[in-house]
């Protein structure tokens, strides 16, 4: 296993996984994973961090985290590592590996959306706002379901 840096080669993948995932479904009808174009766009830039976790050529996770620098503040968007994996501390190497990356890039925060992961997220001293409502427009036809 390893976690690397995703590559446009990638964006397959990744968009296979997160949009099978009922996790990221939360409009009905607002596109809740990212579209490929998106995902592409990602790839290479200083606003994200964009991660795979592979095994040989299988991507059996991924992670993807927003940047505001002028914020000094870091959101994740997602960690996600297929069912079948998990239990091998894999969302804890690909946390370890953000959270040591904003720290040496001098990020002061990290906050994360975490309906499902709010135990794991605990786990590793991150603390539970006040509950909220999700709440979402699609601004663009890419954003919007058919």
């Amino acid at each position: 296993m390893k976690i690397r840096t995703a590559k446009k080669e990638d964006i397959e993948g990744i968009w296979n996984i997160g949009n099978n995932v009922s996790e990221f479904k939360t409009a009905e009808n607002v596109v809740t994973f990212w579209p490929k174009e998106i995902l592409e766009n990602c790839i290479d830039k200083d606003d994200i961090l964009f991660y795979v976790v592979a095994t040989e050529n299988k991507i059996i996770g991924f992670s993807i985290v927003n940047l505001n620098k002028s914020l000094g503040k870091a959101e994740i968007e997602n960690i996600y590592v297929l069912p079948e994996y998990r239990k091998n501390k894999i969302g804890t190497e690909i946390l370890n590996e953000i959270l040591k990356e904003l720290k040496d890039r001098k990020y002061n925060n990290v906050n994360c959306l975490a309906d499902e992961a709010v135990e794991f997220y605990k786990r590793y001293g991150f603390t539970k706002g006040k509950n909220f409502a999700w709440m979402d427009i699609a601004l663009s036809d890419e954003f919007k379901k058919n």
